[in-house]
């Protein structure tokens, strides 16, 4: 072995024990992560003062429509922790490999148990304000080899800020996972076990996933109307039901979008 490739060698085993070449390998590797709430949404972060790390990740709704919103996976990993801690309140932690991790806190219910494999917008849990918590909010993490990092969404870091309304995110994960659209409805809406057929249940007013579109009998309020049916589960009553478009917030007549704006697929 010539003299220049022992020099080279020897600098970067110097490098790697210092850490400088592993810790840039592995911040390249971070996964692309998402908000952990809808697609659409658009929520203040903040972290304050009784935070282990400055990174630490406070979110709530600017509208105050925080509690029982959705909680979904950053990025798709596996669950290694679903517990209720005094502190964290329900927690889930997601293991995505690479020595990266992520934490949501003070969920009101969890929907993932340990070893569970998650997608990227699966939903594992819902907003509220369990252990030792002041408020309903989401407290997010992610860490690096066990050390919380500056967050990222999007492609992009979340600024440092101490209080709410300073800066605001715009979800972009809207894969939703397991063919699931999130859309926001403006009240509660029936279900039916049939486009237009019998009554089963309710579906609550906020933000709701779907799976599909199907066109059947009209809904109709005075001048605002609807065709379209969607497939969803509900929330008192059975899953695999049928709701009404016409009480999708964001859309006009015989429009049956998800948050995005993207056309809703139809059932086959």
């Amino acid at each position: 072995m010539n003299l220049k490739r022992i020099v080279h060698l020897l600098l970067l085993a110097t490098l790697v024990s210092a850490g400088l070449i592993g810790g840039q390998t592995s911040a390249l590797a971070a996964p692309g992560f998402q908000m952990p709430i809808p697609c659409g949404l658009r929520w203040t972060t903040a972290t304050h003062s009784g935070h282990a790390s400055q990174w630490m990740l406070d979110m709530v709704s600017p509208s105050g429509a925080t509690r029982g919103t959705p909680v979904l996976a950053s990025a798709g990993g596996t669950v290694s922790a679903s517990l209720l801690s005094s502190s964290g309140g329900h927690m889930v932690v997601i293991d995505h490999g690479g020595g990266w991790q992520t934490r949501y806190l003070h969920m009101d219910r969890r929907d993932v148990a340990v070893g569970n494999t998650v997608s990227q917008g699966r939903q594992i849990g819902i907003v509220g304000n369990t252990g030792d918590s002041t408020g309903p909010h989401l407290h997010y993490e992610q860490k690096l080899n066990g050390s919380v990092q500056q967050s990222w969404f999007n492609g992009h870091a979340v600024p440092l800020t101490w209080s709410y309304n300073q800066h605001f995110e715009t979800s972009a994960n809207c894969g939703a996972g397991d063919g699931k659209f999130w859309v926001d409805t403006f009240a509660n809406a029936p279900g039916h076990s049939t486009p237009g057929g019998t009554q089963t249940g309710t579906l609550y007013a906020g933000t709701n996933y779907v799976y599909c579109k199907v066109w059947g009998p009209e809904v109709r309020v005075g001048t605002a109307y609807n065709h379209w049916w969607m497939k969803t589960d509900l929330d008192v009553g059975p899953a695999n039901q049928w709701v009404s478009a016409y009480y999708l917030s964001r859309w006009g007549n015989d429009e049956a979008k998800d948050n995005t704006g993207r056309d809703l697929p139809n059932c086959t």
